[in-house]
């Protein structure tokens, strides 16, 4: 294994801070410019929709990874229940 990297000084480690408040406050503004307000974000969102049932239909398809992962769920779920129950 190779040695831990050195966590730096403190002005590095502040440095590193005030860098990664500037790029949040970037990403910020700009998903508020993409988006504009929620309204128009859902209004988005709703018609995206609208074109994924044009195109492929409504419902859509299964999916055999999300029902996988869905029994998978289901599985553990009943496994804890039967633990747990009296």
């Amino acid at each position: 294994m190779g040695d831990i990297p050195s966590p730096g000084t403190a002005a590095d480690i502040k440095r590193w801070a005030e860098n990664r408040r500037t790029a949040n406050a970037v990403e910020v503004r700009e998903l508020r410019t993409a988006w504009g307000t929620p309204e128009k974000a859902f209004s988005a969102f709703v018609q995206m929709l609208g074109l994924y049932a044009r195109v492929n239909g409504w419902p859509p398809p299964d999916d055999p990874i999300d029902r996988r992962d869905q029994e998978a769920v289901w599985r553990r779920f009943d496994k804890l229940r039967s633990r747990l129950s009296p």
